[in-house]
């Protein structure tokens, strides 16, 4: 199979899954300080119900997990060979706009990757549970190295699209990708920030990250007017293949808000401010604009889920919609 920067949306499909799991069995198991660990389900006292979900979540979570992290070594030494090749990516990055930012899906997926391992790695191992801090250094590194690989990507980016004219009729939501990019890149960054002991390190990733969320907030307003102007202004929804990317502003509303709410948190953690009153405005809009995103989506795209989806061939768009 060609190698592709989509290609890439197979583990960073797993590893938001991964993360559902996780997050479900966070706030459903009373626990300590710290995440939830494999340790903190009492089986004996649970009931069936609870049994039969817990153990389907915990089976998710190991399965995707190892799915998300052999994806991830298999595509990166496509990426290297397909990188170093050259032409295969020259041709890529010479295409229309909204195929151009499918370059940014490895640095989402590796951000994704970089969540799922400070998820699964001390749920389901208890020397990583109890050393958790070892692995805050090598996950700041980490972040670093894709956090700088996005600005210079989004700077060359920016540069091919002032050199050609922008027919912004061919515009479609794919286009939002670097956006999304940035939101798991924020997530990533807010949560070793969270995760951090040392103030230092902390305050230094914290700081990162909202440069991240800024960009990506500045990006997403610009190209979401352009694009929700350019639809309005058509008198056509576009061709079947690219609709399920409508689906990817609801992803990128709830990275955006619980990165910023983390950062609210570490604001109230290290300066003792007063969050409680805008992080709770923040959460509640934020998941009101997603649940409403997702629901006129769906009213939008309703021939396409009755008369297309079913029989259609895979497209990477459809990863939208998981």
């Amino acid at each position: 199979m060609k190698f592709s920067p989509f290609n890439f949306q197979a583990p960073l499909a797993a590893g938001g899954i991964t993360l559902m799991a996780f997050n479900w069995l966070q706030f459903a198991i009373p626990h300590g300080a710290g995440s939830v660990k494999l340790s903190d389900i009492h089986w004996a006292s649970l009931s069936p119900t609870q049994t039969g979900l817990y153990s389907l979540l915990v089976g998710l979570m190991l399965v995707l997990t190892t799915l998300n992290l052999l994806l991830t070594v298999v595509f990166l030494k496509d990426l290297a060979q397909w990188v170093a090749a050259g032409k295969g990516y020259q041709e890529f990055m010479s295409g229309p706009p909204s195929r151009i930012t499918g370059i940014f899906v490895p640095i989402a997926s590796l951000a994704m990757t970089v969540a799922v391992v400070f998820a699964s790695a001390p749920f389901f191992i208890p020397a990583v549970s109890a050393n958790a801090q070892a692995l805050v250094l090598p996950g700041v590194v980490l972040f670093a190295v894709l956090l700088l690989a996005a600005f210079w990507l989004e700077a060359r980016v920016i540069r091919l699209l002032l050199s050609q004219h922008l027919d912004t009729a061919k515009l479609n939501f794919v286009w939002l990708l670097d956006v999304f990019a940035f939101g798991l890149l924020a997530l990533a960054g807010t949560g070793l920030a969270s995760l951090a002991a040392n103030r230092g390190i902390a305050s230094t990733t914290a700081f990162a990250s909202m440069l991240v969320l800024g960009v990506g907030t500045l990006l997403l307003a610009g190209k979401l007017a352009l694009l929700v102007y350019t639809q309005a202004k058509s008198r056509a929804l576009p061709e079947s293949q690219l609709l399920p990317a409508f689906f990817l502003v609801v992803p990128i509303t709830c990275l955006y808000g619980i990165s910023y709410y983390r950062i609210m948190l570490l604001a109230q953690k290290w300066f003792a401010l007063d969050v409680k009153a805008p992080s709770y405005a923040l959460i509640t809009v934020g998941y009101i604009v997603a649940v409403a995103w997702a629901l006129v989506t769906v009213y939008l795209l309703r021939g396409y889920f009755r008369n297309y989806f079913r029989t259609s061939e895979y497209f990477p768009t459809q990863w939208a919609m998981v």
